[in-house]
């Protein structure tokens, strides 16, 4: 099974720049659990739930932009990898999203969700 087949197609990207404040309330509206951030229009870093907790609301940065935030780099597949790879990267890299890339463009996500999803059938 490929992960082109699970992954998230519609990627939601903002630029570095944007208010921590936007980005969480535009997550809350999506129901997503995180954006790719660019820099310059390149896709450099993710923003997560966890980045929003762990980094973020601790250092009390909601009007600070985004990208002092993002994890990076970011960790990319091809949506040809298998379910299979893709898993044994998530849990040696301890991630749960997987950036789809092909031919140096986002193209999709692959996340925790999806694995459950392809592992299971659905």
């Amino acid at each position: 099974m490929k992960i082109g087949d699970f992954m998230e197609r519609d990627v939601v990207m903002v630029d570095e720049s944007i208010k921590v404040v936007d980005v969480a309330r535009l997550m809350g509206e999506r129901r997503i659990g995180s954006v790719i951030v660019t820099r310059n229009g390149k896709p450099y870093g993710i923003f997560t739930e966890r980045d929003f907790f762990s980094k973020a609301i601790i250092d009390d940065g909601l009007e600070n932009r985004v990208g002092m935030y993002a994890s990076s780099p970011l960790i990319t597949v091809s949506p040809d990898f298998t379910v299979e790879e893709a898993s044994k990267i998530m849990a040696d890299m301890k991630v749960r999203r997987l950036v789809v890339v092909e031919k140096e463009e986002v193209v999709g996500i692959f996340t925790a969700s999806d694995l459950v999803r392809a592992i299971s059938g659905r």
